[in-house]
């Protein structure tokens, strides 16, 4: 079994875990290995038992490290201690460390020194690595996000003469917090999404013994207060029409925007509009994704992300241009910086050059001032799938309902409420001829 050994030693007739600590992090916590006994010198029964072993030695090398990183030297000094809590002297050693706090710095800052170092308090982002190991499927725009928020929540904390720690969060200070601080700024569904992650966060603690509440559950944000009736009408997310497709695919993108966008936007915006793919869905095609008439999409937003497109007529082109004399492995669409280790999307260069193209050439819908356009590069998806709709009335289409669920995607929008049109359950998939038929039934505004 590859790696079946990965963290043990044998030892003594029977195994045990190791685990090395980072040579920056050896000082703090006083040795250069974690070492624990398994009691058994079974392998198979070895490798079940050492994870949970491995995962709390992990735990402790990851507060060191939070404690290596921390900005406040006090604050640093506290994490450190709390690390040999249990260690004999420890204790004597904090009380007497607080009194020569209390003498120099008040008997305040002395009590929020021993309450962190002693355990008693708990930072907010103490539990974090732990907490996104659980919630391994959150990609890493939604680590981000969530670290985001709580780095807010202690900002915001401090600022309130709170201590920026778990016991801090009551039911009291959360609702203040989502009053006066996410809400301010932010659209009702941006501060929503925040506070999922919150809650999430403190149903974790809670179930883990962190935390004894969770003072997020059955918060509100606050209600929008009544559009004035002198306000434009806001429609939300729309299709681009006919007119602002052609506006933006026939543009002067050469004219107005420098490689390497220059390079690649047309492109982009003629695929997402013959295919309705997603952005990122085109960005991650490689040459051999391309061959034989079809895309061939591997993954993606949803389950149902993956699937296999028709590449329509007027794209062929297009594709033997960027697939010609390439490897199979090169991206179809080149010319953007490799993928940062902040983010798991190719696009976001692609999408933001997308944007400042589009304001270019004046295509944009902000009713009311509001802080993100009604459209943007997900509007050729939306005008795809309103193409696709309209050509499927026509006598002898070849396609139905369903096959465009095949070709964009089970879960897009738009394509639900297609489905509240039939009675009958999903059918299976489409022919290839059925998709063909769809693809090519959607015609380039003129």
């Amino acid at each position: 079994m590859a790696n079946s050994q990965q963290y043990l030693e044998w030892h003594g007739q029977q195994w045990r875990v190791v685990v090395f600590i980072p040579r920056n992090l050896q000082g703090i916590l006083g040795r250069t290995r974690f070492k624990q006994t398994l009691g058994t010198s079974d392998l198979k029964e070895a490798n079940e038992r050492k994870w949970a072993v491995v995962t709390r030695m992990k735990a402790v090398i990851a507060q060191a490290r939070r404690a290596a990183l921390s900005n406040n030297p006090r604050e640093a000094e506290a994490l450190q201690a709390r690390l040999h809590a249990d260690d004999e002297g420890t204790q004597y050693w904090l009380h007497d460390r607080a009194e020569k706090i209390a003498a120099t710095e008040g008997r305040e800052a002395a009590t929020a020194f021993f309450n962190l170092a002693s355990g008693k308090t708990t930072p907010l982002d103490h539990h974090t690595d732990a907490f996104l190991s659980f919630k391994a499927g959150y990609r890493l725009k939604s680590q981000g996000d969530f670290k985001r928020v709580l780095r807010w929540l202690g900002d915001w904390l401090k600022a309130e003469h709170h201590a920026a720690t778990l016991e801090a969060v009551t039911r009291k200070t959360a609702g203040q917090f989502i009053e006066n601080s996410l809400c301010v700024g932010r659209s009702r569904d941006k501060a929503a999404a925040y506070l999922g992650f919150l809650r999430e966060y403190w149903k974790w603690l809670q179930k883990r013994g962190h935390a004894d509440d969770n003072p997020w559950s059955g918060q509100e944000l606050p209600e929008q207060s009544r559009r004035d009736r002198s306000a434009e009408r806001d429609g939300g997310k729309r299709p681009y029409t006919d007119e602002e497709a052609a506006t933006l695919l026939y543009g002067p993108v050469s004219d107005l925007m420098r490689p390497p966008p220059s390079l690649y936007l047309t492109d982009l915006m003629y695929i997402a509009a013959l295919s309705g793919m997603r952005l990122e869905e085109i960005c991650q095609l490689r040459v051999a994704d391309c061959k034989g008439g079809t895309f061939a999409i591997h993954e993606g937003k949803t389950d149902n992300a993956r699937r296999t497109v028709p590449i329509h007529p007027d794209l062929t082109g297009i594709i033997s241009r960027r697939t010609k004399n390439n490897p199979d492995d090169a991206y179809l669409i080149d010319g953007l910086p490799d993928i940062p280790t902040s983010r798991d999307s190719r696009s976001d260069p692609a999408s933001k050059a997308f944007s400042r193209y589009r304001r270019k050439v004046k295509v944009d819908e902000r009713p009311n001032d509001k802080a993100k356009s009604n459209v943007d590069f997900h509007s050729f998806r939306r005008w795809f799938i309103r193409k696709a709709r309209d050509a499927m009335q026509e006598p002898n289409a070849g396609f139905s309902a369903w096959t465009i669920a095949d070709v964009v995607g089970h879960d897009d929008e738009g394509v639900k409420n297609l489905f509240k049109l039939t009675m009958s359950h999903y059918p299976g998939a489409s022919s290839d001829n059925a998709k063909r038929a769809l693809v090519r039934a959607v015609k380039l505004p003129t």
